[in-house]
């Protein structure tokens, strides 16, 4: 397809000396509906150069032909919506204005007239501004500037050799209205149904459009469109191209681990990579599970999983979330009782919108969780991460206690009393906010407690716990309790 303009080429342009006559045509006396105005052409406009000027508009329904003048000149009748007229001056501006013509008056009337001034030499001004203002590999975000405000238009990416494919931007676009038409049919829609539940834009937008091919030549078009399915405006398109997909590009990095800070339950392993600015997975695994199924399982298993992330995110806001980068600690606290583990980490690159490992998987020396402890009360506090943004503490309470509460708060919300005091307060701060409800905080099983929201640096915390009864609001055990206190923001 030519570029050389931006707008619909005309599939009939009438030379002046062979303009057709069209004669208007005497309302018949009958009575009936009294006759409807034709609707005012759309989309008028001229291409000029610099001693000729082709002036262009959308066909009208229901017309039988089309009136024009141009100047001061006489009214002069054509079946097309197209005329040029040649030999004028450079530089110098014309107006043509243009209405369309019933055929049955008894039905229609003539239109308004629409009226348009162009110079000849000067380049048209297009109906639409495209400004395409982020391109990856998959995605175009782009922005669109209607000159009409009140028009109402539709837009969309569509790859360059199938745009190309069509004889002109007017074809095109008749395509594009011809499946929407098609799809109202399958639908059972009318035309105006359709174009409302798929939503023509009006104004200035921003659009974001995914799941584009990678390294792929594109163009973004757009073209007035009404709520009847008329093109009231020439297409207006810009090219762009993707960017190639990325791939994952293998990693040297390599990785120390040691494993510390070991219970029955939980242990912390320290990853220190060789490079600082990869992100990296680390977990533990069974020795057991890791001899039987192997580093590239366990390795696809997480990748998987990080994918199942990705796929209601992003690749970056996913990896920063679920991955380290850097010396980190990693804290788990489910592990299994006198039980042989490793701790394992491998790199994380991306391949195109998701995961995939860039290194192969490292693992830490074997260690074996202990013996299951004991406990000083009746819920047993393990305290596994706290760090002001990284609080992880597991409650584990003894078989004796059936049902229990468990909360982290500042110190200061007690102040100096007994452990008695806290339980009072707490269950009297719990009745308030939730009466009879409270037994839907209550737990019964071992859980972890972690938190989202940052604590306030270099304060102290209390975690406590406590037997709470879900049939009369009684305490059924002494406090349990650990004080904490965050460090410094330095």
């Amino acid at each position: 397809m030519k570029k050389t303009f931006l707008f619909f080429a005309c599939l009939c342009v009438l030379p002046f000396s062979m303009v057709l006559s069209c004669d208007p045509v005497e309302p018949d006396p009958n009575d009936g509906e009294d006759p409807v105005a034709l609707a005012k052409p759309e989309g008028l406009r001229g291409e000029s150069t610099d001693n000729s000027i082709v002036f262009m508009w959308s066909a009208v329904e229901n017309a039988k032909c089309y009136s024009y003048i141009f100047e001061d000149g006489d009214e002069v009748y054509v079946n097309e919506p197209t005329v040029t007229m040649e030999n004028l001056q450079s530089e110098t501006t014309y107006t043509f204005k243009v209405k369309a013509v019933s055929g049955d008056l008894e039905k229609w009337l003539d239109s308004q007239w629409a009226e348009v001034t162009v110079t000849t030499g000067e380049e048209p001004v297009r109906p639409f501004a495209i400004d395409i203002t982020g391109v990856t590999f998959h995605s175009v975000e782009m922005k669109i500037s209607p000159l009409d405000a009140e028009m109402t238009y539709f837009t969309n990416p569509w790859k360059l050799a199938d745009f190309e494919s069509y004889a002109s931007t007017e074809e095109f676009a008749k395509a594009r209205v011809d499946g929407f038409k098609e799809a109202a049919e399958l639908s059972n829609l009318t035309m105006e149904q359709y174009l409302n539940a798929i939503g023509l834009s009006v104004g200035e937008e921003i659009y974001i459009y995914l799941n584009l091919e990678s390294d792929t030549d594109y163009v973004v078009y757009v073209f007035g469109l009404d709520y009847q399915g008329n093109i009231t405006s020439e297409v207006v398109y810009e090219p762009f191209r993707t960017e190639p997909e990325p791939q994952v590009q293998p990693s040297s990095m390599t990785f120390e681990l040691s494993v510390t800070d070991i219970t029955d339950i939980s242990a912390k392993m320290t990853m220190k990579p060789s490079v600082d600015d990869e992100y990296y997975y680390a977990f533990f695994v069974n020795k057991e599970n890791y001899d039987y199924l192997g580093d590239e399982y366990i390795i696809q298993t997480c990748i998987d999983d990080l994918n199942e992330y990705i796929s209601s995110s992003d690749w970056a806001e996913t990896v920063a979330e679920q991955c380290f980068m850097g010396e980190d600690t990693f804290s788990y606290a489910e592990l299994d009782a006198n039980t042989e583990y490793v701790g394992f980490t491998f790199g994380v690159g991306q391949q195109g919108l998701y995961a995939a490992a860039s290194t192969d998987l490292f693992v830490s020396d074997v260690f074996m969780t202990k013996s299951p402890s004991g406990s000083d009360g009746p819920i047993r506090i393990e305290v596994i991460n706290f760090e002001i943004d990284d609080v992880q503490i597991k409650f584990i309470p003894s078989p004796e206690v059936e049902s229990y509460r468990c909360e982290l708060l500042p110190l200061s919300d007690f102040g100096d009393v007994g452990d008695a005091e806290i339980i009072a307060k707490d269950m009297e701060n719990l009745w308030n906010d939730y009466a009879d409800y409270y037994v839907m905080l209550l737990l019964y099983e071992e859980y972890t407690y972690t938190r989202v929201n940052p604590l306030e640096p270099d304060t102290e915390y209390i975690a406590f716990a406590y037997g709470l009864s879900d049939s009369e609001f009684v305490a059924t055990t002494d406090l349990c309790k650990v004080v904490l206190r965050t460090p410094s923001e330095n």
